[in-house]
């Protein structure tokens, strides 16, 4: 499998007073991306967290084989609403949680050693996750 991609986040706003004065305020990050491996995986969620497994991801490549990976970032996007974490087995809480809403994307990189898990805050989500790695 070859892989030819990028991860890119933007910000940008143009705060204006009306006349000529003008201030940008800006965040950017990007990053080429020519080795490692790509999935996308999709489904609908509730309340319930839902677990995502890496080894069988259910995305099937270029040249025909299912996609497994060690990932190493993940970004999310969901409607109405969902997030995606990994819950820290040594002291609990989170180490990493992010949410999508609106169709918004949200990334992150992540701990390729704990189960990725989806779920929502009420009702139900549709999701989709793209997960990068080695």
């Amino acid at each position: 499998m070859a892989i030819d991609g990028r991860i890119t986040v933007d910000v940008l706003f143009h705060d204006t007073d009306g006349t000529a004065s003008l201030k940008v305020v800006s965040l950017e990050d990007s990053t080429e991306y020519t080795s490692g491996k790509v999935a996308i995986v999709t489904g609908t969620v509730g309340t319930a967290a839902a677990t995502v497994d890496p080894s069988a991801t259910g995305y099937i490549d270029a040249s025909g084989t299912e996609v497994t990976l060690q990932p190493e970032s993940v970004a999310l996007s969901a409607s109405p609403s969902a997030c995606t974490y990994q819950e820290d087995p040594e002291v609990g809480g989170f180490l990493f949680r992010i949410c999508s809403e609106n169709g918004r994307v949200a990334i992150t990189s992540i701990d390729n050693s704990e189960p990725l898990r989806v779920q929502t805050t009420a009702g139900t989500a549709s999701y989709t996750l793209v997960l990068y790695g080695s």
